[in-house]
């Protein structure tokens, strides 16, 4: 990298702290550092949406999975089933700003009680734990890519790229995050999502139709996903990012941060949108610098790769910072999803008794615990990609169905339903993935997941009825929740 370059990456980087800074500013209560005072319009909703969704995941590891196999691998229906979870997001979002809550667990809460909240924010805890680890990572990747530092200087790297991101959150809340989104969001898009691909096409002599000739040598395609045969693990990678869109937690936080609801639904319907178009340039991307870079061996070096060998000085260091940019937007979010959950939904469980006030105090503490855990474990992650797939699959089925029985069959479900499906549907995924890994019916074990989750819903409902009407427990969840 060139002087310029440096220069660009780093007033990017400082440029994100004096957001944090300036956000401090807008944080006097709890509601602010958790939901930023539930003010956010359609730009600002559609800069974190997307920048939340897209990490390094789905960024470095989508361009090396594309990269070896162009539109035949699993990055077109990762990419369908994110965008298409995001449009049922938007018809959804108004469901969700009726609760008038300030995260899923609570929303849970609401509805079911403490038992359903606790067990649903333990596990978003442990999965915003795995997203942090998973984007400290991949931010560790790039700098060590595109600047040329030494594996062993790993550790450091790590520490200093993680702490611009922790800093700037624990100072500013979901307000900072929001409005560094939104930023982060606009040069992602630019940098990667619109100049790469059709700068990478037109490097390569012949186009499409060279880089196409390249897949169908080895059996593959690049333009046509149907090429090789539909398997199972492909429909499984589109249903788990398509529950894990609607089912992530950070998605219902965000329709309640929305000014209002209109806002909010047609937010994610755009950016639902813009996520088909994501999948498409990621995948030309890849394809391209197949042609150009033969041999790369790591999936997770394939775009900065290609950037820093064929991207002029200046627009080098821009769509650079656009690849930090995609990872410190998701990096974030998780880091005020996971504090959230941890000091207010399951602290309060813990000590009804707590205090807004305390909380509030609290969460910046928090947030700087959990960038540290996110580090530790960070250091031994050595697919982003596989990771990812893995973490989502997981959660889909302990979130996606007890939301949509809160929000859409409350009268027909139960608390101890909910409550099994939560739980069940988290455990036997999980157990699963580490005993049979995708050696299992449908060849993936976010299927069997989901059929126990439903099951142990509707069973659970039906054999085992509340002792308290669903008015008494809102009114119970209520009183909790104003202090």
């Amino acid at each position: 990298m060139r002087a310029l370059d440096w220069i660009i990456v780093l007033a990017y980087l400082a440029g994100l702290i004096v957001v944090g800074i300036f956000a401090k500013g807008k944080v006097q209560t709890m509601d602010d550092f958790i939901l930023g005072g539930k003010r956010f319009g359609k730009l600002a909703l559609i800069g974190t949406i997307v920048a939340t969704m897209v990490g390094s995941g789905m960024t470095m590891g989508a361009v090396g999975t594309a990269y070896n196999s162009g539109a035949t691998s699993t990055v077109p229906w990762m990419y369908f089933g994110f965008a298409t979870g995001l449009i049922v997001m938007g018809l959804i979002a108004p469901k969700v700003r009726e609760t008038n809550t300030r995260s899923l667990a609570e929303m849970i809460n609401l509805k079911y009680g403490k038992v359903a909240r606790v067990s649903i924010a333990i596990i978003v805890t442990f999965y915003a734990i795995a997203m942090v680890a998973i984007n400290i990572a991949g931010l560790r990747t790039v700098i060590i890519n595109c600047f040329g530092l030494p594996e062993n200087s790993i550790v450091i790297v790590t520490i200093v790229a993680a702490a611009i991101a922790i800093a700037y959150t624990s100072l500013g809340g979901m307000y900072a995050v929001v409005w560094t989104d939104v930023i982060q969001f606009l040069i992602m898009f630019l940098g990667v999502f619109i100049f790469a691909p059709f700068f990478a096409l037109s490097q390569v002599d012949g186009g499409v139709a060279a880089i196409e000739s390249t897949f169908q040598a080895e059996g593959l395609s690049f333009t046509n996903p149907f090429a090789v045969s539909v398997t199972s693990g492909m429909i499984a990678m589109m249903l788990s990012y398509f529950f894990c869109s609607p089912g992530d937690p950070t998605m219902p936080q965000r329709a309640l941060a929305a000014r209002d609801s209109k806002s909010a639904k047609f937010s994610f319907i755009v950016s639902g949108g813009i996520g088909y178009w994501m999948g498409i340039a990621l995948i030309i991307i890849g394809g391209a610098t197949r042609v150009l870079l033969p041999g790369i061996e790591s999936g997770n070096s394939v775009l900065p790769q290609f950037i820093l060998n064929y991207f002029p000085i200046g627009l080098r260091g821009l769509v650079i910072a656009g690849i930090i940019a995609a990872v410190m937007s998701s990096f974030d979010s998780f880091l005020i999803l996971g504090t959230t959950h941890v000091m207010y939904d399951i602290g309060r469980v813990i000590n009804p008794g707590l205090k807004d006030k305390t909380i509030q105090k609290a969460l910046p503490i928090m947030t700087i615990v959990f960038g540290i855990i996110g580090i530790i474990i960070a250091l031994g992650i050595t697919s982003l990609f596989d990771f990812l797939y893995m973490v989502f699959s997981v959660l889909a089925p302990a979130t996606f169905p007890s939301m949509f029985a809160a929000l859409f069959f409350r009268k027909q479900t139960s608390s101890f339903g909910v409550s099994a499906s939560i739980i069940l549907g988290f455990l036997v995924t999980a157990i699963i993935y580490l005993t049979k890994g995708y050696d299992v019916w449908l060849g993936d074990p976010l299927f069997l997941g989901m059929i126990i989750s439903l099951a142990a819903l509707i069973l659970g409902s039906l054999l085992v009825k509340d002792k308290k009407t669903p008015e008494q427990f809102e009114a119970e969840a209520r009183a909790g929740a104003d202090k």
